[in-house]
């Protein structure tokens, strides 16, 4: 079993995690505006369920309001958290140098001690760790090229165009042509299956670079020693 001295991609993580924010936490939602994200979300899901059920019985009343309480409910939960968000990336860009030399102070010490660790690795395990990521990382790309083509450069637009799509049918909701309704929900389920990968590509990314890093300095510090 491993050990906490074993180089495996879980330890690894766990030491990532285990380094303080610093001042990019305040990038970080706290708590109570994931819930509020959560909230949007299903709100979102109950406004969209009437779009769906008028496809296969006779529109009512009742899916209106129910489409109008969705709606309220999603705007009433994202707005505070849009609010925040806009608010954080105008104060970011207002300080960025103030805030990147900050962080990068915060952060050296921080990883020195993650890269000390693993330079303790054995070459053999480094190596072969950085060979996974690399092919783990190809398979993503691979998969998100699949399944996106280039539509992951897009970034935000793909749910604009959704969010576009529903508000110019708001009138008459339960009208929607059901080629709209497909195309926003596709656009809508496309954007946060790019937004997961996005993620994890960055994330297999930095593991990659710590892997490079730390066989670049065991080389180094072998040559050194010769």
């Amino acid at each position: 079993m491993p050990t906490n001295d074993t180089l495996s991609f879980t330890e690894l993580e766990r030491r990532l995690r285990a380094v303080p924010d610093g001042p990019a936490g305040i990038l970080n939602t706290p708590p109570l505006y994931r819930i509020a994200n959560m909230v949007g979300g299903a709100g979102l899901i109950v406004a969209l369920i009437p779009l769906v059920l008028v496809r296969l019985i006779p529109a009512a009343p009742w899916m209106i309001t129910m489409v109008q309480i969705g709606f309220s409910v999603m705007v009433v939960a994202w707005l505070p958290v849009y609010v925040r968000q806009l608010w954080t990336l105008v104060a970011s860009m207002w300080r960025w140098r103030q805030e990147q030399a900050e962080q990068l102070d915060h952060d050296r010490p921080e990883f020195e001690a993650i890269m000390t660790w693993l330079c303790q690795q054995p070459t053999d395990a480094l190596t072969e760790c950085q060979r996974m990521v690399a092919l783990a990382h190809r398979q993503l790309v691979a998969k998100l090229g699949l399944l996106a083509g280039g539509l992951d450069r897009l970034g935000v637009l793909p749910a604009l165009v959704a969010a576009y799509l529903f508000l110019r049918n708001v009138g008459d909701i339960l009208d929607m042509p059901t080629w709209e309704l497909l195309i926003a929900a596709f656009l809508i389920l496309l954007w946060l299956i790019i937004v997961a990968a996005t993620l994890m590509r960055i994330r297999l990314q930095f593991y990659e670079a710590l892997l490079s890093e730390a066989l670049t300095a065991k080389a180094q510090s072998g040559a050194v020693a010769q």
